[in-house]
């Protein structure tokens, strides 16, 4: 019955060795590998700002509330209203957008005041619109961060004129 009982130990003990043991072989790559993936993306980061080639999931910021503007005349629209995704690579951009929100809106508010109802309507109203957007986000980033072009689109989530 003791030898039974010693065996039984002497197995769960080597067990547990060969268990233990091989995490810990794990362990000893893996900072070399964390390491290699570092250089990498260091190297990625480079290429980045080189040749403008994005890496990595997309990340989206939301300004939030909707923006209502009353348009200029003469325009058969009285009212645009507008919510915003923007779209970056910059994992910075995030918080820079947060901190100044307040400009942010206040200039995209002065770009949608201009806008003509009419030529919102088509797809290629749209998409200018949504250029001078970004145009105008960038520029705010820019001033405040030393960072150019941090966001790399704006979509927009609801467009209502009225």
């Amino acid at each position: 019955m003791i030898v039974i009982i010693v065996l039984l130990l002497v197995a769960v003990g080597i067990g547990a060795m060969f268990l233990l043991k091989k995490p810990a072989a794990d362990a000893s790559h893996a900072p070399a590998t964390t390491e290699q993936s570092a250089q990498g993306q260091k190297a990625d980061g480079d290429h980045k700002a080189d040749g403008g080639e994005k890496h990595g999931a997309p990340i989206t910021v939301s300004l939030g509330q909707p923006i209502t503007v009353n348009l200029a005349e003469p325009n058969d629209a009285k009212l645009l209203q507008v919510e915003l995704d923007l779209i970056t690579y910059d994992h910075d951009a995030e918080a820079i957008v947060k901190t100044n929100r307040a400009e942010i809106i206040n200039n995209i508010m002065l770009v949608l005041s201009d806008v003509n109802a009419a030529k919102l309507r088509t797809r290629q109203g749209k998409e200018d619109l949504q250029k001078q957007l970004k145009e105008a986000v960038n520029a705010v980033l820019e001033k405040r961060s030393g960072k150019k072009d941090m966001i790399d689109d704006v979509y927009f989530t609801k467009l209502l004129m009225q």
